[in-house]
């Protein structure tokens, strides 16, 4: 199997691309494996929790249950760390308003 060009449309890969961009069809069957643990790595990371909360239809909702699951699953300092820093970002927004 040529994991150079895409199976569909003979689209030549660029990069560490894991579908076709034209097609959307996968490379091969390990790139599959490798685009789902990616999202996976994804939406488990900060970034991914982030835009979770961001893309949530109650996003201070969603900002809530995440500092709930923060603060149950974190040492007592990371907590405290967290709270202090999104106090400080609310206060420096304010400040610009």
């Amino acid at each position: 199997m040529n994991m150079t060009q895409c199976p569909q449309c003979n689209r030549q890969r660029k990069g560490e691309e894991y579908k076709c961009p034209k097609c959307d069809c996968f490379y091969s069957p390990l790139d599959e494996i490798l685009a789902a643990e990616a999202a996976e790595i994804e939406k488990r990371s900060f970034t991914g929790r982030f835009k979770a909360s961001k893309e949530a239809s109650n996003f201070w909702g969603a900002v809530k249950k995440e500092y709930q699951r923060l603060e149950n699953s974190s040492p007592y300092n990371i907590t405290l760390i967290f709270a202090v820093i999104i106090m400080f970002i609310f206060t420096m927004t304010l400040s610009v308003i």
